[in-house]
């Protein structure tokens, strides 16, 4: 095993870069047993040869289980209820719970991938901080902009004017 440090990772598409010793190798999400790396976190890895130059392999990201960040899938949200559960490799015992208010607007698209934070609870994981990504994330985006989040404010919104004032001018 090698340590190195994570030079890249976009979670929307899943692959990355780390760096051991001035050289790069190709990291891909399936090799991070459901974890998610941010650029500059240390890892332990192998190291194998591809035709496109080197892949890091069975990595593990050496952090703090607070600063930890996860991947996973939506297995079920109940927008009624206010909750439901996030499937993750690197919880493959117990699925993560996920409360509506941990989700972008309350949303959670069954089968959208996530990048989560979790706490320990009485009765298990829970997910903190989900950010949704790929096209659950492109979901969330159109759904703040028509509701007057994503830069195109409705103008009945804009109660600091007063009701209908300036309006017709």
């Amino acid at each position: 095993m090698q340590t190195g440090t994570v030079k890249s990772y976009n979670p929307h598409k899943g692959w990355g870069f780390v760096e051991c010793n001035g050289q790069d190798s190709f990291l891909h999400k399936k090799e991070l047993k459901g974890q998610c790396p941010s650029a500059g976190d240390p890892v332990s890895f192998k190291v194998e040869p591809s035709e496109k130059g080197t892949v890091a392999t069975e990595v593990t990201v050496q952090v703090s289980a607070e600063e930890a960040s996860y991947l996973g899938e939506i297995k079920r949200f109940n927008p009624v209820k206010g909750y439901g559960f996030i499937s993750c490799e690197a919880f493959p015992e117990q699925d993560v719970f996920v409360l509506k208010s941990e989700l972008p607007q309350g949303f959670g698209p069954e089968g959208g991938h996530c990048k989560f934070k979790v706490t320990k609870e009485e009765k298990g994981p829970a997910a903190k901080q989900v950010q949704l990504l790929g096209a659950a994330g492109n979901q969330a985006q159109q759904m703040r902009s028509w509701m007057g989040y994503g830069g195109y404010p409705m103008p009945f919104m804009d109660w600091g004017k007063g009701w209908g004032k300036g309006w017709g001018k």
